[in-house]
């Protein structure tokens, strides 16, 4: 829960008009059936690799080698673009310093976190997503209250009457859905960690699940509830785009010093995104250079037990990306969110062509393992996939996206055309390090 959520969704809006509530809905049923099938693979095969582990089994490894080095730099990206939207956070404050200079001074505190290994990292982010996940639950909360009329009504807000007026429901028609599709699915895309956690819960067939079922009730409140508050306070014509919604929805309120507040709130949950990145993201990298992906040098570790020479590596190219804040100060974020959201999209659709032939191979192998399944296969794995292109073409449909759409796109066909070359190099190495069948249920 970061900026897809608290800043990208002004963009949304602006696509969309109120039917961005519809749209975000559509992308909290596509987020709900993904992790479903998701926690299908991870209930059954606990390990650590999550889906690449699962893709390389039934997709084999070509699919594996795209897909983890997309994941890598979609992780690049997603620190480059929460980064992003910490420095236009903070010129809220101090809008005479550069968007560059502040995204460069939190680089550098949240990779000097990270090198300090996993109880850095645990210790930092159990405060940061804490402190969010509160702020936004006592927002819907007192968005409630004013629509209930238990607090007074403030001037200059929309109230219900803004949900139809300026062009009613849908003012930009299904094209304008269709092009708000992508940041909307982008701002759900980070609960694929709970694939990642399966390896380590001790009964994954009990945590998984009951975790699932606590994920999709909680999201489905704050970012449904978030977002519906935010459209009867804030007119969706007034949104800001280059400064949070939220922060102008609590300034309607007129609570003394609430809107400092907030903007304080979402600032520490976009560096606690930019730092779970981070995390997993030098992880990735590991990983892949313990499947003889990457050069050997990022899977050694330091003293403190940490992947130095990947969080360099990491590190090096979110430095790259800021070019892009100096260079473009007011579109870096627009340009950053929307690569960032097509290529976690690309993951999406390979977690879910994995589940389509995941779960035959299941069957054959281990059926006794199939103790959690998503409903309705494979229709609702194929809805989802529907809806993960509809915003994947919607965003290329865009003129405000097209850019980082395309640049997403690019990554892709880079990823493809460096198997292509190193395939024959590559196939043997990972081959012996193919996973075996999983076997019957304890």
């Amino acid at each position: 829960m970061g900026s897809g959520l608290f800043l990208a969704s002004g963009m949304a809006i602006r696509d969309a008009g109120p039917a961005v509530l519809a749209v975000f809905g559509l992308g909290f049923l596509a987020m709900y059936l993904e992790i479903r099938a998701l926690a299908e693979m991870s209930v059954a095969n606990p390990t650590p690799g999550s889906f690449l582990i699962y893709c390389h089994q039934v997709l084999g490894p070509g699919f594996t080698f795209v897909s983890g080095w997309i994941y890598w730099f979609s992780s690049v990206l997603t620190m480059s673009s929460e980064v992003t939207a910490a420095a236009l956070l903070t010129r809220v404050w101090y809008p005479q310093w550069p968007v560059w200079s502040w995204a460069l001074a939190y680089s550098v505190a949240v990779v000097g976190v990270n090198f300090f290994g996993v109880r850095g990292f645990g210790s930092v982010e159990t405060v940061l997503a804490g402190t969010k996940t509160l702020a936004l639950l006592v927002f819907v909360a007192l968005g409630g209250f004013y629509l209930a009329g238990v607090l007074p009504h403030a001037a200059g807000t929309g109230g219900w009457t803004a949900l139809t007026r300026h062009g009613g429901l849908w003012p930009h028609g299904l094209a304008g859905g269709a092009g708000a599709l992508l940041l909307v699915l982008f701002s759900y895309a980070g609960t694929g960690v709970i694939g990642m956690a399966a390896a380590e819960t001790k009964d994954p067939g009990h945590t998984i699940p009951q975790t699932v079922r606590w994920t999709a009730l909680l999201i489905g409140v704050m970012y449904l509830g978030g977002i519906l508050v935010l459209l009867t306070l804030v007119p969706w014509w007034q949104v800001p785009l280059t400064s949070s919604p939220f922060v102008a929805a609590v300034a309607h309120l007129h609570l003394p010093f609430a809107a400092g507040i907030m903007n304080l709130v979402l600032l520490l949950a976009v560096l606690s995104t930019m730092n779970a990145a981070l995390y997993a993201n030098v992880r990735v990298l590991y990983s892949l250079s313990s499947q003889h992906q990457a050069p050997a040098a990022f899977g050694r570790l330091n003293r403190r037990g940490a992947p130095a020479n990947a969080t360099w590596a990491s590190a090096g190219l979110l430095a790259a990306t800021i070019v892009l804040a100096y260079v473009l100060p007011h579109k870096a974020y627009a340009y950053l969110v929307t690569a960032t959201g097509f290529q976690a999209m690309f993951i999406w659709l390979v977690v879910l062509l994995t589940h389509i032939y995941y779960r035959p191979y299941l069957q054959r192998h281990s059926p006794g393992r199939l103790t959690y399944r998503l409903f309705a296969y494979p229709y609702t794995t194929l809805a989802v996939i529907a809806i993960v292109l509809t915003g994947l073409i919607g965003s290329l449909g865009v003129g405000s996206e097209r850019a980082g759409a395309l640049v997403g796109l690019a990554g892709i066909l880079l990823a493809l055309a460096a198997w292509l070359v190193l395939r024959h190099r590559l196939t043997p190495r990972m081959e012996s390090l193919r996973p075996p069948k999983p076997g019957p249920a304890d």
